[in-house]
């Protein structure tokens, strides 16, 4: 080829073909890491006695007002950074970059809690 035009022509079309080539190669698929609770987690009884046997408060419970047991959290009050920490949420406090355990296992209503030690406000309904 002496037409040094028409042989940067075809190296330019190779490379691009090249580069197309590659961009179809698979990607590796993504590392999603799922917390896992570090706290016991609590079965509420599904009945008015069974929950009140067991210490919990039976009643209508967020928008729905949904009839359901609320038992006390064994963790209330223990220091967290995320509710993955906690048998309810972790509640965020204004003066501290750590959290605290809720006392109850059903919080419906905004909260603000903690989430990979930073706050965040969140609405439960």
């Amino acid at each position: 080829m002496k037409n040094p035009k028409l042989r940067l022509a075809i190296v330019i079309v190779a490379a691009l073909l090249m580069l197309t080539l590659a961009s179809c190669s698979a990607l590796p698929e993504p590392l999603f890491v799922t917390p896992q609770p570090t706290a016991d987690l609590v079965v509420a009884p599904d009945n008015e006695q069974d929950c009140l046997d067991q210490g919990g408060m039976w009643g209508p419970q967020g928008r729905a007002q949904t009839e359901m047991c609320d038992m006390p959290a064994m963790d209330a009050g223990n220091a967290c950074t995320d509710s993955s920490q906690c048998q309810g949420l972790c509640l965020a406090s204004e003066t501290s970059s750590t959290g605290t355990c809720s006392p109850r296992t059903v919080n419906f209503g905004c909260h603000d809690v903690m989430v990979d030690g930073a706050q965040m406000g969140i609405c439960i309904d």
